[in-house]
């Protein structure tokens, strides 16, 4: 066997022992592959060490145990589908900190129990498709999406191929077809949004102080996620050191956000400048809060009083739909704070952005974007994601002189291109120059 990964290997035994040394592990481990006289396929183990005289006792032991199971007509066939998956947790459960990784560790524990005797070789088109129908009928409403259904799918490819590269597999297996029609993502339209945008201003008018923070710290989380698209848990654990200010196209200045989500790290174009005002209000609080004191930039945004991590913004934000009377769309689809993320890229494609210039700045596939938020024009990507400033982010007005406090590196967030403070811009409605309700480009 050789391979990318592979950094020595030694053959025992006429070839029915063979072990090889592991390089992407932080301390290269010695592997084992088995094939005892009379038996079908190979069994590879981890031999979890690396000392090589070690490895060599462990697989010689492993070695003879097949060898007394084919003559007493015991013969394991191939490798069972459980050892691979157990090898994948082993390598990579170091990097279960990058959330791609750890979805696809829960998944395999999620699929170790329905696997059973199932070996590699017995993979088929039919095993595939028994398991995914154990695992909806093991969901809390026996049911999957064709979406989710989908991303279950897209993970044991990842799985089987790399299967195929440590050499348990020969082939990847063809996986049934998913029935469904692929669905578009639930979103708020614009009439929908400017309900939502009006209501703010609303929600915030309660005199009970633990509530009016959770309120004015949702309301600015709501704008924040719908103009820049990022996810839930990317928002989770942003951190004030992660928001910056820089020079953009046609003296503009844009907002820029580095978030680290399901698809790795990346840095992330908000649509307007303007997101640096609810940046500023949340600030704000929480200098309020640390009398006086500027928040740390290690510390994160959205968090409570203590500092802590916001766990979810899931029951005030339905209490906020409840009010404006969209919960669900005309489908019949419950909305979730996801919804923001899908009307972001909803809007953003109306507005004539680029698909791969869209695709990148919201961590996903150029593929994703076409098949559930439809199709757009090409344009120039230099000037993609900063498209659809309101007049007000354009303006070069001289900054509004306030007294701050220390500010850790955070003092550009006192500056704006417009001055707005945390009450007024909730409780007033805003309108353009000629005094017209504004459209959901300006609410915005």
């Amino acid at each position: 066997m050789t391979g990318k990964n592979v950094l020595v290997s030694k053959s025992f035994r006429d070839g029915g022992i063979y072990l090889f040394l592991r390089g992407d592990y932080k301390k290269p481990i010695w592997m084992c592959r088995i094939k005892a006289p009379g038996q079908t396929g190979f069994i590879y183990r981890s031999t979890r060490t690396t000392d090589e005289h070690q490895a060599y006792r462990f697989a010689d032991d492993l070695y003879h145990q097949q060898l007394v199971k084919a003559y007493s007509g015991e013969t394991e066939k191939g490798t069972k589908v459980a050892v691979g998956i157990n090898a994948y947790i082993d390598r990579f459960e170091p990097e279960i900190g990058q959330l791609s990784i750890r979805y696809r560790i829960l998944l395999l524990k999620r699929v170790l129990p329905h696997v059973g005797k199932l070996t590699f070789e017995g993979l088929t088109t039919a095993s595939i498709s028994k398991l995914t129908d154990d695992l909806r009928k093991g969901t809390k409403k026996g049911i999957m999406s064709p979406n989710t259904t989908k991303r279950v799918h897209n993970d044991l490819r990842h799985f089987f191929r790399w299967c195929v590269e440590e050499g348990y597999l020969k082939d990847l297996p063809k996986f049934p077809r998913i029935n469904g029609e692929k669905s578009r993502r639930p979103h708020f339209n614009e009439t929908e949004w400017r309900k939502i945008t009006r209501q703010l201003r609303e929600f915030v008018k309660v005199t009970n102080g633990k509530t009016l923070r959770e309120r004015t710290m949702l309301v600015n989380y709501v704008l924040i996620l719908a103009n820049t698209g990022i996810r839930v848990g990317e928002a989770r654990t942003l951190k004030w050191r992660d928001v910056r200010e820089v020079a953009g196209p046609n003296d503009n200045r844009d907002i820029i956000l580095t978030v680290n989500g399901k698809t790795g790290i990346r840095e992330v174009v908000a649509r307007t400048a303007d997101v640096k005002i609810y940046f500023r209000r949340i600030l704000e609080l929480r200098s309020e809060e640390q009398g006086g004191k500027a928040p740390d930039p290690d510390s994160l945004v959205f968090c409570h009083k203590d500092g802590s991590a916001i766990g979810s913004f899931k029951k005030s934000f339905q209490t906020l739909l409840e009010k404006c009377g969209v919960q669900k769309d005309s489908f019949g689809r419950s909305r979730t704070i996801y919804s923001l993320r899908h009307t972001y890229a909803t809007f953003r494609l109306h507005e004539g952005v680029n698909h791969f210039a869209l695709a990148r700045n919201m961590g996903t596939s150029v593929q994703m974007l076409e098949e559930y938020y439809g199709h757009t024009s090409n344009i120039t990507m230099s000037q993609e994601l900063t498209k659809g400033r309101g007049k007000a982010s354009d303006k070069t007005d001289k900054p509004t002189k306030t007294k701050s406090p220390p500010d850790n590196g955070l003092g550009w967030l006192r500056t704006d291109h417009r001055s707005a403070d945390r009450k007024t811009v909730l409780t007033q409605a805003p309108t353009d120059i000629a005094g017209q309700e504004p459209s959901y480009l300006d609410l915005l």
